[in-house]
This record gives structure tokens, C-alpha cells and sequence, in this order.
């Protein structure tokens, strides 16, 4: 997600503003969402930039089990001051190199089992023959089951946060008065 914005606001206005829902990333142990402060959002405030995140619904430990956690998504905004009033740019999503690692990570098992699987079938074909097709065929099955289950994750992952991004750009719209640059 990419959106442009402008607000009559100043710069530090917006900070100010955005310090008012957003708690900063400090780690309380004894919170049960692991961050200090009772905010619905948390994350970084400058009055230059901001990167705003969803607090996490239930009990950390519970939310660092779920793929919700893996692949939440981030609003990143930069504020610049212009003649006309004060622009800002949101850039919203999963982080890149969560993608980058999940897709090396499908790739890497993927691999590693479809190279076992190869590469010892003319071992077991010579010394289990009857085995060898089980073997073969299991090799496949599981293949599959692995690719399946890197896939349904990130897919459960979105299931968990899709209103994220929506209800962080609604809240922003909302506290600084934000008006779509076309």
C-alpha cells in the first residue's frame, strides 16, 4: 500500500497528534502484550517519520505462535513540510525481508527434501528395491505437505491481520486530518 496525503497541520502538530494513539516500543514484561501502555497502536514517532503497528490482540505469547505475528504489516509515513501545507507518505505491509526469508525458507526445504529424495531412490533401488517406491512416493507426499504448509501460513498470516493496514490509515485520518492527494 501506497498513499499520499496532505494535512494542514505542521509537522511537530502531527507528531504531537500521532503520540496521542501511538504507545512507543517500549518492552514491558508484566504486559500481557508485551509493550508498555494501553494504545491501540504502537510503534515510533519522529517529526519527520513514523512507523505505526497494530498492538497485539491477545497474550504475547499466544500472538508469537501465530503466523498473525510472522506477517503483520507495518505503516511506515514520512512527513515533509511544503509551501501548500504538510505532506505525507504512507507505505504499508509485511516487512520485505519476511518475505525474502519465507521464500528462501520454502525454497531451501523444498530443496533439501526433493534432493534427498532424488538422489536416494538409485541407493534404495539397489539395496531395498522393495521399499524403493514407497520411499519415492513418500519423498513426493512429503514434498507437498511441506510446500503446502509454507503457503497456507503467510495465507493464515493475512487471515489474522488483514484489517490492520485499513484501521491504522482510518485512525491517522482521523487525529490529523488527512486529506487524499490525487
Amino acid at each position: 500500500m501506497l498513499q499520499f496525503f496532505s494535512s494542514r497541520l505542521e509537522p511537530n502538530a502531527i507528531a504531537g497528534n500521532l503520540r496521542e494513539i501511538v504507545d512507543e516500543e517500549e518492552v514491558d514484561p508484566k504486559s500481557p502484550t508485551l509493550y508498555a501502555g494501553d494504545r491501540p497502536f504502537v510503534g515510533e514517532v519522529h517529526p519527520e517519520r513514523f512507523k505505526v503497528q497494530r498492538r497485539p490482540p491477545f497474550h504475547w505469547v499466544v500472538w508469537w505462535l501465530t503466523p498473525g505475528q510472522w506477517f503483520k504489516p507495518v505503516v511506515n509515513g514520512t512527513v515533509t513540510s511544503r509551501n501548500d501545507g504538510t505532506h505525507i507518505e504512507l507505505v504499508g505491509g509485511t516487512p520485505i525481508w519476511i518475505k525474502i526469508i519465507w521464500v528462501l525458507a520454502l525454497l531451501g526445504v523444498a530443496g533439501l527434501i526433493g534432493m534427498l529424495t532424488v538422489f536416494s531412490y538409485p541407493y534404495t533401488i539397489t539395496h531395498d528395491p522393495a521399499r524403493s517406491g514407497a520411499n519415492f512416493l513418500l519423498g513426493i507426499i512429503l514434498l507437498n505437505l511441506v510446500a503446502g504448509i509454507f503457503i497456507v501460513l503467510p495465507i493464515i498470516g493475512w487471515l489474522l491481520t488483514r484489517k490492520d493496514i485499513p484501521a491504522i490509515v482510518k485512525e491517522l485520518k482521523s487525529r490529523l486530518d488527512l486529506k487524499p492527494i490525487e
